[in-house]
């Protein structure tokens, strides 16, 4: 019979024992192995049949929830107690707390969810930098301030996207460094008394580093807010996406496939984009994480709680779930779905987004100082809107009134293409700049995707060993 109160096991034990035994258990495994290496390493003795009881004991699935036990850690030691008897029970638990046996283990989960996320980050970059290349010459009118503002090419606009995504990538990146740091070997918090190398206990985890005090390691919590911060920065950036692309449906200039869209139910003509409702409603979910994880965090003592490691699991899954749900469903609309140039180009109909480039041909060529260029070209448009018309329907006779000069090379100023070609300066939207563009960012996330590999081999390498102990306790003998 349980000894627990029917409500704590209903939201505490059993809750928590759900979720570790839904998504932590091969961790508790891997980390328990670790940590009984360890002690062999160092002589204790029966460590070595510790980590062969638990090779043996992960291959059977643990029991759900009897309210007996109290976690799965408890599962664990009771598996091995009834099956290797108390001796070896307890060598595995000596010098070893649930306080860095559980950090350890959430700081893996978090940082293996979050790599999915970094991974989900990277196929939407590249499938960014492959549209940019793409339409490196469709000419589409620019926005500042919600009103037209200049031509560019859209090959431009998705090369500076991806240039955003990468700096979401680098930040997530920084937080998953920040929480692939192992706590193992702190104990309760001032260290575990037999010498155990906690270098090397990481370095079996797959964690890039041991937390250098083992009361941070047990008490720090900002490494799940860092975590929370960088997803919710990708969130707005993935809003932003979804907002222009949006707006390009509704002018049907991006038209959504129809894999990927609905009807309605009573107007058959219509096909809605709706893909990028559900993106902007995930990634409002992005936005609100760091609050939750700060929260968890504020006015807590800096020691173990359950507040800041335990509390945090959760909240972390769900938003490394919502993260991969945004990212998929945006690269995946983007290859489902198509740009319509014609639409894209509409508003260079008029020529009116040009009007800064003919003020700035005055100025090149030495018509006017900028000050009267800037006025005198400002006064013509507005002569003609009175008049109804706009600058496509400029004559030289309109030059010469208005500006005071009738040279018809000023006519060729308000040509979209020669504009975007004049931008040839590093990052431009001239089309050599844009490949040159396009070279770099290729290269960086070649980068990327090389250190994020790098790392995810590693994370493997380490968890095919811990499950097979005997080759490492084998090289451990030997060493001795």
């Amino acid at each position: 019979m349980s000894r627990w109160h029917a409500v704590y096991r209903r939201w505490v034990l059993a809750r928590h024992y759900r979720f570790a035994r839904e998504h932590l258990i091969p961790y508790f495994f891997d980390a328990l192995t670790a940590y009984s290496l360890g002690l062999a390493a160092i002589g204790v003795p029966r460590a070595a049949e510790a980590a062969k009881a638990l090779a043996e004991l992960r291959k059977h699935p643990l029991p759900s929830f009897n309210g007996l036990v109290e976690d799965v850690f408890f599962a664990i030691d009771q598996q091995i107690t009834e099956h290797w008897g108390l001796e070896v029970a307890g060598t595995l638990r000596r010098g070893l707390s649930r306080n860095d046996l559980d950090l350890t283990v959430f700081r893996a989960f978090a940082r293996d969810r979050a790599l999915l996320v970094l991974g989900d980050l990277l196929a939407l970059r590249r499938r960014m930098l492959l549209l940019a290349d793409e339409h490196r010459e469709t000419l589409m009118v620019a926005y500042t301030h919600h009103r037209p503002a200049q031509p560019t090419t859209l090959g431009h606009y998705l090369a500076g996207l991806e240039n955003l995504l990468s700096r979401d990538t680098r930040r997530l990146w920084a937080a998953i460094v920040s929480a692939n740091a192992s706590p193992l070997g702190a104990s309760s918090l001032a260290g575990s008394p037999y010498r155990v190398d906690r270098a090397m206990l990481a370095r079996l985890l797959g964690f890039t580093q041991a937390v250098e005090n083992t009361y941070d390691a047990v008490a720090a919590g900002d490494w799940a807010i860092e975590l929370a911060q960088a997803l919710a920065a990708l969130g707005a950036s993935l809003s932003r996406m979804a907002r222009d692309l949006l707006f390009w449906a509704e002018r049907e200039a991006f038209v959504v496939g129809e894999r990927v869209a609905q009807g309605s139910s009573i107007m058959p003509q219509k096909q809605n984009p709706v893909i990028f409702e559900h993106v902007r409603a995930l990634v409002a979910e992005l936005i609100g994480g760091p609050q939750i994880l700060l929260a968890l965090n504020h006015n807590t003592a800096y020691g173990d709680l359950n507040d800041h490691s335990t509390g945090v699991l959760e909240p972390l899954e769900r938003l490394c779930h919502v993260a991969q749900g945004a990212l998929e469903l945006s690269r995946v609309a983007l290859e489902e779905s198509r740009f319509v140039p014609e639409r894209l180009a509409e508003g260079l109909a008029d020529k009116s987004v040009l009007a800064s480039e003919l003020v700035d041909v005055l100025v090149a060529e030495g018509y006017l100082p900028l000050g009267e260029a800037y006025a005198r070209v400002k006064r013509m448009l507005t002569s003609l809107a009175g008049e109804g018309r706009t600058l496509d329907q400029l004559s030289e006779a309109d030059l010469a009134a208005h500006l005071g000069f009738g040279d018809p090379d000023l006519l060729a100023a308000l040509e979209p293409r020669r504009f975007v070609e004049r931008r040839r300066v590093q990052g431009g939207a001239a089309f050599e700049a844009q490949i040159n563009h396009l070279r770099q960012a290729r290269g960086r996330l070649t980068q990327d995707r090389r250190a994020y590999n790098t790392l995810r081999l590693h994370i493997r390498q380490a968890r095919r060993w811990l499950g097979e102990p005997e080759g490492l306790l084998a090289s451990s003998r030997e060493s001795r």
